[in-house]
């Protein structure tokens, strides 16, 4: 293969790469905004009308479920990043002639602002299941048909939170 069309392959992945890692930004923030409005419908239901405060059990499994799509996603795109600055931008500048330290992701992570995004969300889905069960165990505490649907899922969103967090906390 010759250089030129060496060069041309590795920029038609690099493009696709870019391509994904917007689509996966776009993705994320389309997810959170669905979070939110599951989270806002499931509040709104469950202090509409005295009876149907017990609706507010879902909104963990709603948070651990848009949580786990929002880290994948991050899982996912902090892997491209990492092909592009390990594997393609280093081809591509030696076969341009050129320093890797001027494509973008090798800049990017050089220059680097912390980001919170990634943390924010596993922090919101324990502030979720938190807050709403502990609602749930004061509200609820008179009724002993739906204390062990509570003691279940208590243990189960909790044992989820947990798995979650130990999962994505280092990707």
């Amino acid at each position: 293969m010759t250089e030129e069309k060496a060069i041309a392959h590795l920029e038609t992945i690099r493009q696709d790469i870019r391509d994904e890692t917007k689509r996966r930004i776009e993705q994320r923030d389309k997810y959170s905004i669905q979070l939110t409005i599951a989270l806002g419908a499931i509040v709104a239901v469950s202090f509409s009308k005295s009876g149907l405060g017990k609706v507010l059990i879902a909104a963990p499994l709603v948070s651990i479920y848009f949580t786990v799509l929002i880290l994948y996603s991050y899982r996912i795109h902090r892997l491209l990043a990492l092909y592009l600055r390990e594997k393609l931008e280093p081809e591509l500048a030696r076969l341009c002639g050129t320093s890797p330290d001027i494509e973008w992701e090798t800049y990017y992570t050089a220059h680097e602002v912390p980001g919170i995004r990634r943390g924010f969300f596993l922090g919101a889905l324990w502030v979720i299941c938190i807050v709403s069960l502990a609602y749930l165990w004061m509200a609820e505490r008179g009724q002993a048909e739906f204390k062990m649907v509570l003691i279940f899922t208590t243990i189960i969103y909790i044992l989820a939170a947990l798995v979650i967090t130990i999962i994505f906390r280092r990707s």
